[in-house]
């Protein structure tokens, strides 16, 4: 690495020290900004959790103005103890592509910096199961990722069609993505892959070819201890605000019923040739054909529940087991308003149902009409304060409305700026956050 490379990482800050830990005992505070591990300069948790992985390790650090040593001293099983207050030590790696169905390229002007950040980083994609392309990162960083195994990493392909890669990711040149794949399975990195479908791109004949060309990537086809594990496909979304973008069809309800129906025969290939489904359809596929959330044993061991595949089921199947725990009478009476969005909408009408069965208990449901981004953005995780506010106020009075956690960030802050205070304000009553569980709604309800 050289002294330039040096420069550009600031370390990591911590963020707390657990009493007792190993950190704790060499005297470690949080603020201290670590930025060695036995000589090498620390860019992420990666490289603290891969240098820090035996028993005694020297950490440089700095407090204040000081720069200080300590030896690091813990048991095989013992943690460090540390948590820190960032994860990198520069800058989140941006994404430099065009693609054409890209979320962020479709939102209003004027909204806050942070929502605009495109992330292309290969470190969070092992951390935190975010999407790549692989095409921001420099030979050094592919380098890295296969030295330290960074495994699973999540790769979103798209096409394995190098032009018609090359147009889904906005690209002048043809972007092969096989070789890469290839050199990941060969040095037994596990891959979970992901298509975004946009009808007339990288559907028909150029899925057909995707999906063969993935399938030959599968250990069980290729013989290597790595390679592509697992598909996911998830349905465009589109807003309102697409002026002057590639134009993109969305995906209509008779189409997902047609794609439904035509996975059907891939699975059963798949499940003969690498013995698993191998692709996973995401929940909006069903949602918006009008068909019902498959079993729990058809998304396997839900190995793209990063990509939102099998949320559903798994709320359902908690639902299931709440309402065969749930008492008789509530600890209080509880009447109040659950926020979801439309696509959703009946999973969490279902939650009210159950609940309202509850003596002292009364939940309805708004389904929320994203009037904001507009377009076939139906999902709870997009849902305003702004979009909330209008539609409430068209209803009766809610004496309480409960928001899941999804739609907020830093768990205040909706999308559009409005933070929940100000959404109270505006609506005249009190607002529960809760988690977008039923369990997570009942521990709330029986907290109030």
């Amino acid at each position: 690495m050289s002294e330039a490379q040096v420069r550009k990482f600031n370390g990591l800050v911590i963020h707390e020290v657990e009493p007792g830990s190993p950190a704790a005992r060499a005297g470690l505070l949080p603020g201290d900004r670590l930025v060695k591990v036995n000589g090498f300069v620390l860019r992420d948790l990666i490289d603290f959790r891969y240098h820090t992985a035996e028993e005694r390790a020297v950490l440089e650090f700095q407090r204040g103005d000081m720069t200080l040593s300590k030896r690091l001293r813990r048991a095989e099983s013992e943690s460090v103890g540390i948590t820190f207050q960032f994860e990198l030590a520069d800058e989140i790696h941006t994404c430099d592509n065009k693609c054409v169905f890209c979320f962020i390229h479709q939102m209003p002007k004027g909204m806050r910096r942070s929502l605009y950040l495109m992330d292309d980083d290969y470190r969070l994609s092992f951390l935190h199961g975010h999407y790549v392309t692989l095409t921001n990162m420099s030979g050094e960083e592919f380098d890295r990722l296969i030295e330290q195994r960074l495994s699973p990493i999540y790769v979103s392909v798209h096409a394995t069609d190098p032009l018609v890669r090359a147009v889904m990711l906005g690209r002048a040149a043809r972007e092969p993505i096989l070789p890469r794949l290839k050199r990941l399975a060969e040095h037994g990195i596990e891959v979970h892959a992901q298509i975004v479908l946009c009808p007339g791109l990288n559907d028909a004949s150029n899925l057909t070819r995707t999906l063969l060309d993935l399938e030959q990537m599968h250990p069980e086809q290729s013989g290597l201890s790595g390679g592509v594990m697992s598909v996911a496909v998830v349905p465009v979304g589109l807003t309102r605000y697409r002026d002057k973008l590639y134009p993109v069809s969305p995906v209509s309800q008779e189409y997902a019923q047609e794609f439904l129906s035509e996975i059907a025969p891939w699975h059963k290939r798949f499940k003969r040739t690498l013995g698993t489904r191998f692709v996973f359809l995401a929940d909006e596929w069903f949602y918006s054909a009008g068909e019902p959330i498959p079993s729990k044993a058809y998304y396997e061991d839900f190995p793209q529940l990063e990509d939102g595949v099998g949320t559903t089921r798994l709320f359902l199947d908690e639902l299931n087991r709440l309402s065969k725990s749930l008492p008789d009478t509530a600890p209080q009476p509880v009447k109040g308003t659950l926020i979801t969005g439309e696509l959703p909408a009946a999973t969490v009408q279902a939650l009210a149902d159950c609940l309202n069965r509850v003596q002292g208990i009364q939940l309805d449901v708004l389904a929320v009409k994203n009037d904001f981004f507009g377009g076939n953005i139906w999902i709870a995780g997009l849902v305003t304060g702004q979009d909330i506010a209008a539609q409430l106020k068209q209803k009766a009075h809610p004496t309480r409305v409960f928001i899941p956690s999804i739609c907020l960030r830093e768990n205040h802050l909706f999308l559009d700026d409005w933070t929940v205070e100000r959404l109270s304000q505006e609506i005249g009553a009190p607002i529960t956050v809760v988690k977008p569980t039923p369990r997570g709604l009942w521990e709330a309800i029986k907290q109030l």
